[in-house]
């Protein structure tokens, strides 16, 4: 009985695990922004942006340290003053053989030449930068979930078509066999359909293999074992879809505004620039404001010295000024000027690739869009063809080879339609990231 129920449990686990697991686009999406390892590469970068703004903001605020002290010292001869009476004998500086201290000290940075509030800037403008930087590799990977989800459908539902033509093809090559029987056939017209019968099933078994490796970069993606099979249930929806409802110069100045790669580059220039105001402030002097609490055993500030514990505090400037540094900050100034002029070369380098790939994908939807259309009434027509040629062939008024013509035609049509239609629907998806709303 134990066995009996075991091999239920195995079957039916073998059963649960050969079912295919069907994903919407959008869950694919919200699984691999959740999991995906590039992805979490760079939302790790945005944190550590983000904790470093927080570590300069911190070097503007007051510094409060403590330091404590135990120190065994070596015995000396005392020094001590013979006085009149009633003083007598004094003891100046008794032999103390143990020395106790603690010291609070409170700095706070009044001028630094701006290079504190320039160095939060730029700290500011980087943790800017990154969150652009993770927008924009996020909409790379939505992108290519996208593209590989749309894939996956195209080649099952090419899949379905090439099995579906295998079955007509079989049904076509018992129909001749029948003929030729009758001898109202020839050895080379059944051949002709072995032959294209045979380049049909391997294109099938082709498309299998395209569904697995489809589906294995989708499962990558999304962070799913490799072997998961994943069936799409959404079908494209092309209505929506109408690349005329775009204009070319309106997508280009909408990308320069939204595209997450220019914002990065910009928030760079600016942090670059606030770098050349900060490697300038090493010319200027810096002031703190100190103040220091000591308690100590003895307390050097208490004349005579006594071995016993006693407070004392004091608070003032400090001034310090680099008078010659041998031109290093005027070298440090050099390097920050020369890396804002690569940011600003940057910028607008990207301005012109931003228009280059908004007009190359605006152009390849525009394609895309005219396929799908002229596919669709090429498989309009490849159906009726194909009716109107297999009445012909059953009541003996077409050939053989025009038959077989006519399901390859129809064959391709719906191959080409899919391909047209899945190509749309990833262009537009390109079109969309190349203008930052994707």
């Amino acid at each position: 009985m134990k066995k009996f129920v075991l091999l239920i449990q195995v079957i039916y686990f073998c059963f649960a695990v050969s079912q295919p697991q069907p994903l919407k686009l959008s869950d694919c999406i919200h699984q691999a922004t959740e999991k995906n390892p590039s992805l979490e590469i760079s939302r790790a970068k945005v944190r550590a942006a983000e904790a470093r703004y927080s570590e300069v903001n911190a070097s503007l605020l007051p510094q409060i340290k403590f330091l404590g002290r135990v120190t065994e010292l070596s015995s000396v001869p005392e020094f001590s003053l013979t006085l009149p009476p009633p003083i007598n004998k004094r003891t100046l500086f008794p032999s103390i053989t143990e020395s106790y201290a603690m010291r609070f000290t409170l700095q706070q940075p009044l001028f630094m030449g701006l290079k504190l509030i320039k160095n939060k800037e730029m700290a500011d403008f980087n943790a800017d930068a990154s969150k652009e930087d993770y927008s924009r590799e996020r909409s790379e990977l939505i992108l290519n979930i996208i593209s590989t989800y749309w894939n996956l459908y195209s080649a099952k539902r090419i899949e379905e078509a090439l099995k579906q033509s295998v079955e007509q093809m079989n049904e076509h090559l018992k129909d001749v066999k029948s003929l030729f029987q009758q001898g109202m056939a020839t050895d080379a017209e059944v051949m002709k359909v072995q032959v294209q019968l045979s380049d049909v099933k391997v294109r099938h078994i082709e498309s299998k293999n395209s569904i697995r490796i489809a589906s294995m970069l989708l499962n990558s993606l999304i962070g799913q074992p490799l072997e998961t099979e994943i069936e799409p249930i959404e079908t494209p929806e092309l209505q929506n879809e109408s690349i005329h409802k775009y204009d070319l110069e309106d997508l280009k100045n909408i990308a320069r505004e939204r595209r997450p790669d220019i914002k990065a580059m910009r928030f760079r220039c600016d942090m670059n620039y606030a770098g050349v105001t900060a490697a300038k402030s090493g010319w200027y002097p810096q002031i703190f404001l100190a103040a220091n609490y000591d308690y100590a055993n003895p307390n050097q500030r208490i004349f005579p010295q006594e071995a016993k514990w006693n407070s004392s505090w004091d608070i003032g400037l400090t001034v310090q000024w680099n008078v010659w540094d041998w031109f290093a900050t005027e070298h440090q100034t050099t390097q920050a000027e020369a890396v804002l002029r690569q940011s600003e070369a940057g910028l607008a380098q990207i301005n012109d690739a931003i228009s280059l790939d908004v007009a190359r994908h605006y152009y390849s939807a525009q394609t895309s869009s005219e396929k799908v259309q002229v596919a669709k009434i090429g498989v309009e027509v490849a159906e009726e063809s194909f009716r109107l040629a297999y009445q012909k062939f059953k009541n003996g008024l077409l050939s053989n080879s025009d038959l077989l013509d006519a399901e390859v035609a129809l064959l391709q049509a719906k191959l080409t339609y899919t391909q047209a239609v899945i190509e749309f629907i990833i262009s537009i998806a390109q079109l969309k990231k190349a203008v930052g709303e994707l």
